[in-house]
């Protein structure tokens, strides 16, 4: 069974062609510098922002977003919540995370959202494709309306576009202009990467847009050289009910607890249980130890998980500033980790640093670094589970 989509109208808070106001980002996408943005990937695969038009594309889409300071700050509130039930949901078909910020795009999470061509809900369905995806779409009975099974039908598609087109980025092409148009622009220009393509506007910037919601709910201290203070205000107040982090609270008795158990208060982190016979005493130049290790060590909380497969990279970003090895680090710096062994047996997996990017001099230090189990300074670290990362999973790390 073929299954098509039509335009999908881009719905929410994304500006399209206007005015933009008075902002330092939106004044920096006619004089781009090397260097400007930190390395992006969108589902794994690179973004080419050492291309001038892709890294104009980008900023422009960062702009667009962020001169809404409000409407931002609710979706924040929104996303926090719907997450929860997406994720789960893009998990089950395999389909990379990053696909949960698609409906922020087409409807800023919003379940009435209707298009002038009939698209609605979520993930923006036309009624048809919507049938095809096996929900039902009559009056007073509308399923796109519903996250749960909304969500599972755009899955279904999107899994569908993955099979036909091999790459999450033109598959994200394809859900907002339909495969069948995509498929010919690719056949026409010979062209089957994205970023290379010479598309519609809309779709052109479809792609963009997605990344810029995902850099600025979840990396924005990267771009406060190119962002106004009242947008980083917003985007790293805390939401309601949220707890404000705490660099500096550092006896180590709390980071033990925190690390040990998980940022959201599971065990998860937990080591496994072991014989008393065979479990290590502490002692005080051990504890002493420990406590510098704590103290000085990189504190950095994850942004964005790779698979648990050797040869996957995780971001991390540092919660405080440190020196180093001589080397300064800043609050907010990207740490990029190479996972280099998984030990099932144990719960066990082993990180070393691959680079760290420098929001201050935007440039990529390479360091070596390992993760460290705080609770004995060695390195390998527990295994976390689903909960422990949604919160943002906190992991030292200890120069080698």
């Amino acid at each position: 069974m073929r299954l098509w989509f039509g335009m999908m109208l881009i719905v929410g808070i994304s500006i399209g062609s206007g005015a933009y106001g008075n902002n330092s980002l939106v004044d920096s996408v006619g004089m781009l510098r090397e260097n400007e943005l930190p390395p992006l990937s969108f589902c794994g695969e690179t973004v080419p922002t050492q291309e001038q038009q892709v890294a104009r594309r980008l900023m422009k889409a960062l702009a667009d977003h962020a001169t809404r300071n409000r409407a931002l700050y609710r979706l924040r509130i929104r996303a926090a919540g719907f997450f929860a039930a997406i994720e789960p949901i893009l998990a089950h078909y395999q389909i990379p995370p990053d696909f949960k910020y698609l409906p922020l795009v087409e409807s800023a999470l919003r379940s009435r959202a209707v298009s002038p061509k009939g698209a609605m809900g979520y993930w923006q369905l036309m009624p048809a494709t919507a049938r095809e995806l096996g929900l039902t779409t009559r009056v007073g009975r509308d399923e796109r309306q519903d996250l749960q099974k909304s969500t599972n039908a755009a899955c279904r598609y999107l899994r569908y576009l993955h099979d036909q087109l091999g790459s999450w980025t033109l598959v994200a092409a394809a859900y907002n202009m339909g495969i069948g148009n995509l498929l010919k622009n690719i056949r026409r220009q010979q062209e089957t990467d994205y970023y290379y393509l010479k598309l519609n506007p809309e779709t052109g910037h479809y792609l963009y847009r997605i990344v810029a919601f995902k850099e600025l709910l979840t990396n924005y201290r990267a771009y406060d050289h190119l962002i106004d203070s009242e947008t980083i205000a917003y985007l790293s107040s805390p939401l309601p009910g949220e707890e404000v982090d705490d660099p500096d609270a550092d006896l180590l008795s709390e980071t033990l607890a925190e690390e040990a158990v998980g940022p959201a208060g599971t065990t998860a982190l937990a080591l496994p249980a072991l014989p008393d016979e065979s479990r290590r005493k502490v002692d005080e130049m051990q504890l002493a130890k420990l406590s510098a290790l704590v103290h000085n060590g990189l504190r950095a909380k994850l942004v964005e998980a790779g698979k648990v497969e050797v040869g996957q990279v995780w971001t991390f970003t540092l919660i405080r500033g440190v020196e180093l090895e001589g080397i300064r680090f800043e609050e907010g710096d990207l740490l990029y980790a190479l996972l280099e062994d998984v030990d099932v047996t144990n719960g066990r997996m082993y990180f070393r640093t691959r680079k760290v990017w420098s929001l201050k001099n935007r440039t990529l230090t390479s360091l070596p670094l390992i993760a460290v189990d705080v609770s004995t300074g060695e390195s390998g670290i527990p295994l976390p589970d689903l909960e422990a990362l949604k919160a943002g999973w906190i992991v030292t790390w200890k120069a080698l």
